[in-house]
């Protein structure tokens, strides 16, 4: 996959012929082509084999992830970081999207990330699930999409549960997790229980994954 060349887009921009909604819209493209090439340095978990050095690779990608947001997790939903003079934290950022989307398809990685929401970070999370739903390629969304509703719900937002919800079933209408969620939300559960069942169950996925 070949890069496009921006360097018009720069001058357009040092010239100010382009607004700053294009502006926007192509430096997104741009990111986009970057978390495409980064996806394809990364191979598939060989379940034939032990998974686990892959397994935590995806684990600590959701933590690192989750840790920058909080530090620039404004200036990253704004796109402000979409800029010439940030290509480095830019290339870096989908380096680290890349392994998070290709390592939630694993679900003991999936049922961490699930694991890692507290109420202290519950917000830093959202943020990040909202913003990876709306950049991801939809081969990778029906996990992220999946979490992004699980999170919403653990945060008494019922209606943006199911929105989400229906963006996972649309990416993989045979999603489990999302499927399981759909009877969740129908069942009306106290987001309180669905909380606690996930928070008994994410030592176990811990040791599993980091023995």
């Amino acid at each position: 996959m070949i890069l496009r060349d921006y360097s018009q887009v720069i001058k357009d921009k040092e010239n100010g012929k382009m607004s700053n909604q294009k502006l926007e819209k192509v430096s997104i493209e741009k990111f986009q082509e970057n978390l495409a090439l980064e996806l394809e340095k990364l191979a598939e978990i060989n379940y034939l084999e032990d998974p686990r050095a892959q397994q935590q690779e995806g684990a600590e990608a959701v933590l690192d992830l989750v840790e920058l947001f909080k530090i620039h997790g404004e200036q990253i939903c704004s796109n402000d970081f979409l800029d010439d003079s940030n290509s480095e934290f830019e290339l870096e950022l989908a380096c680290l999207l890349a392994k998070v989307l290709m390592r939630l398809r694993d679900l003991q990685v999936r049922d961490f990330a699930l694991g890692s929401i507290t109420d202290e970070n519950l917000e830093t999370f959202l943020s990040m699930w909202r913003w990876i739903v709306r950049i991801a390629p939809t081969v990778f969304l029906a996990p992220v999409a999946t979490l992004l509703a699980a999170t919403y719900y653990e945060a008494s937002e019922p209606d943006l549960a199911r929105i989400s919800l229906a963006k996972a079933l649309d990416a993989d209408h045979q999603y489990p997790l999302a499927l399981l969620l759909q009877r969740v939300f129908a069942a009306d559960w106290p987001p309180e229980t669905f909380a606690t069942m996930r928070s008994e169950l994410h030592p176990k996925v811990t040791a599993a994954i980091f023995n």
